[in-house]
């Protein structure tokens, strides 16, 4: 099996470049001193350690040879549909259908989800997110609008 198509390969590979953009990006800031922390102390530090961590999981990956599993797209296209779909809800109909087409349609992202599971979970969780929301932190959402 090709090596750069390992699990692990590809997960240090990741790791490596977001560590090292990190760097790039913070190599303007002051780092400054253990004592006196500059602006750049900790992103410099965790990019380089999140940089160490990569190069050695790509290390660690030449001995094992995970294969990749195959790409379910089916994740990828649902969950932002249903994204789109509460923002386009909410102000139109209100948190309870936005909430409800939310966890149903973020639900069915599983291919092995339970459609009756699904709307018994959003009938519990959408009016106590709403109370939350709406009644303890006092955000003003409608739960139902009738126009």
């Amino acid at each position: 099996m090709n090596v750069l198509t390992s699990k692990d390969f590809l997960a240090g590979l990741v790791c490596v470049l977001i560590g090292s953009l990190v760097l790039v990006v913070a190599s303007d800031y002051s780092f400054g001193t253990p004592r006196r922390m500059g602006p750049g102390f900790f992103p410099i530090t965790l990019g380089t350690l999140l940089l160490l961590l990569g190069a050695g999981v790509v290390l660690s990956s030449l001995r094992t040879h995970e294969k990749l599993p195959p790409l379910n797209l089916r994740p990828w296209l649902v969950i932002p549909a249903a994204i789109i779909a509460f923002a386009w809800l909410l102000p139109r109909f209100g948190f309870a259908p936005a909430g409800l087409a939310v966890v149903v349609l973020a639900g069915l992202a599983d291919r092995n989800a339970n459609k009756l599971a699904l709307l018994l979970l959003a009938c519990v969780l959408v009016p106590a997110i709403w109370g939350l929301f709406a009644l303890v932190l006092g955000v003003p959402i409608p739960f139902l609008i009738w126009s």
